[in-house]
């Protein structure tokens, strides 16, 4: 069928509304900002005593109804074609800019320029247009064009400095081609010594192309001229990068001085102290800021937490329950106050706020713990239906396994072993191969003896992992502490300390072979490490039968009187003093 241009004039407005808007960018997506392709909604073309009227408007209009029909077929490159000779012929910028869309849609970067030039043409100041020109001559690694362009930009755009390079770091943050990018960025800082966003601009995208150094050179030139929103964040994150957490903190301090009433400001010294886990500075700087806006939930969430790292209890649950009082969070106060209150071992009232917990970043963790406190209070049926309810309400995979190991972890501390052991079955006929199951699994069946079943699971683990020093540490303590089989529990743990060697648990375990082994000085030597890393009985159990042992039994029972004074009635001590000392 042969089509007329003129024939369609009149369709002209419909098929432009109802174009579609939807298809993928491949390359020039971000050229600028908020530049979507969206339907067209140009329904008029021009007609004026320059312009052949009728022969010209029918052959635009013919032009446009290609161009559209075209892109909504997916045919990027007729549409950009015909869109572009309507936009070169009509003196009408939402021509222009239809045209200049589409060929950024398509990657067609020559077009999308000469698309912009048209849309300046009639309209100087369209930001967007030159947004694109800008974006494109950087793909096409056109330094010097790219400069040109911008270095006008800056100089004759009628925004202010905040709004045009706010929209220029949007630009670039976001292109391609970073190294011309910064090459431009660079000339224009140069050009523009006396800008203070110049500066700034070629400092932010050094920091994102991860030249530190150069980034905080020119983010410093940008303060010593003026102080940007976000600068003195961005200046203490690249100095933190830098190993200079020492430099940021003190920047940071007399920024907040200087500047009492920026709240920003405050906020970014706070947090950089908890990041450097200063908490009680944190806390204090926290706490001005709070006098000044009381009801911040940010500020209050803050404070909070910080009460709660430092176990001040009661301030933590002031701030919390402020919280509560503004319902803000969405259940984030009412997890950390069954937090607080399961570190009180108040635990009804624990469980009474985590079960108000419904905002998907805590819900889980606080259904976890609802059935871990059944359990420590050995309402074991009620924990295992908290968490049957769970694995109903839940189609993720981790959550389920989260829910398994709970509930084998609570069988096993009520020392219901071969029960636990069925749990991780089930679990593991749904996650085969799942270390953490395996892991637990094997430890269950060595609780109930069945070191074949355990053996067979670590092992499988260090099948997947040989490096795994927790798997291997598990399986050579138990060959040392349950078999003769002491060459290749040695062996196995001379990896596991190779591996971790400041880990105490690890240590332990070779002290512990060592002994098997009749190597008591070593094994003293290793078992005082690992007890100076870390106290725990069980440690403390084993130094003090090798001291024993060895004959040192004096030393033995001073090791074991310190470890009752510290832990009363331990029942790994008193198992092994009653079973040495006659």
């Amino acid at each position: 069928m042969t089509i007329r241009p003129g024939c369609y004039l009149t369709l002209l407005p419909v098929l432009l509304l109802s174009a579609c808007a939807g298809l993928p960018n491949p390359t020039l997506q971000n050229a600028a900002p908020r530049l979507e392709a969206e339907p067209a909604k140009i329904s008029y073309l021009e007609s004026d005593a320059s312009q052949r009227a009728d022969s010209r408007i029918g052959n635009d209009a013919y032009h446009m109804m290609v161009a559209e029909l075209a892109f909504y077929q997916g045919n990027l490159d007729l549409a950009v074609e015909h869109y572009l000779m309507a936009a070169q012929s009509q003196n009408n910028p939402a021509i222009a800019d239809r045209a200049m869309r589409i060929a950024r849609y398509a990657g067609n970067l020559e077009a999308a320029i000469a698309a912009a030039e048209r849309s300046l043409e009639l309209s100087p100041d369209n930001l967007a247009a030159q947004q694109v020109i800008i974006a494109a001559y950087i793909q096409q690694g056109k330094t010097s064009e790219a400069a040109r362009y911008l270095n006008n930009m800056i100089a004759n755009s009628g925004l202010d400095d905040q709004t045009l390079f706010g929209n220029l770091l949007g630009l670039l943050a976001t292109g391609e081609n970073a190294a011309v990018a910064l090459e431009v960025t660079y000339q224009a800082a140069q050009t523009y010594p006396e800008k203070a966003y110049a500066q700034y601009l070629h400092g932010m995208l050094s920091a994102q192309a991860g030249f530190a150094e150069e980034a905080l050179s020119y983010l410093n030139k940008s303060l010593e001229l003026q102080v940007i929103d976000g600068v003195h964040k961005v200046r203490a994150k690249i100095l933190l990068k830098l190993g200079r957490s020492d430099e940021a903190i003190a920047s940071l301090k007399q920024a907040a001085e200087e500047r009492p009433d920026d709240k920003s400001i405050g906020l970014t010294y706070a947090r950089l102290l908890v990041d450097v886990k200063q908490y009680e500075r944190a806390r204090i700087e926290f706490e001005k800021l709070y006098q000044k806006s009381p009801d911040d939930p940010d500020l209050l969430y803050a404070l909070g937490l910080l009460a709660l790292e430092s176990q001040r209890l009661e301030d933590a649950e002031k701030y919390m329950l402020r919280l509560v009082e503004l319902n803000v969070g969405e259940g984030r106060a009412q997890y950390y106050l069954g937090r607080i209150y399961e570190s009180r071992k108040q635990l009804d009232e624990a469980i009474g706020w985590y079960r108000l917990v419904h905002q998907k970043e805590y819900y889980v963790d606080a259904g976890l713990r609802i059935a871990m406190l059944l359990g420590a209070a050995n309402r074991i049926d009620e924990a295992r239906e908290q968490l049957s309810l769970m694995r109903k309400d839940s189609q993720s995979s981790s959550t389920l396994i989260r829910t398994y190991m709970a509930e084998g972890e609570i069988l096993s501390r009520a020392e219901r072993f071969a029960e636990a052991k069925e749990v991780y079955d089930t679990a593991l006929e749904l996650a085969p191969g799942n270390i953490d199951l395996l892991f637990a699994r094997g430890m269950a069946a060595e609780r109930m003896g069945s070191l074949d079943i355990f053996e067979a699971d670590i092992n499988a683990i260090l099948k997947i992992q040989p490096d795994n020093a927790h798997a291997l540490n598990a399986l050579g303590y138990t060959l040392a502490d349950k078999t003769d089989r002491y060459e290749e529990a040695f062996n196995l743990l001379k990896r596991a300390v190779e591996i971790l060697p400041d880990n105490a648990a690890i240590l332990d375990s070779f002290g512990w072979v060592h002994y098997r082994l009749g190597r008591y000085d070593i094994a003293i030597e290793l078992l005082r490490s690992a007890l100076s890393m870390h106290y725990d009985s069980e440690i403390a159990a084993h130094l003090g039968e090798v001291l024993w042992v060895s004959g040192n039994r004096q030393e033995a029972k001073s090791v074991w009187a310190e470890a009752l004074q510290k832990i009363p009635n331990d029942p790994l001590i008193r198992q092994v003093m009653q079973r040495l000392i006659k």
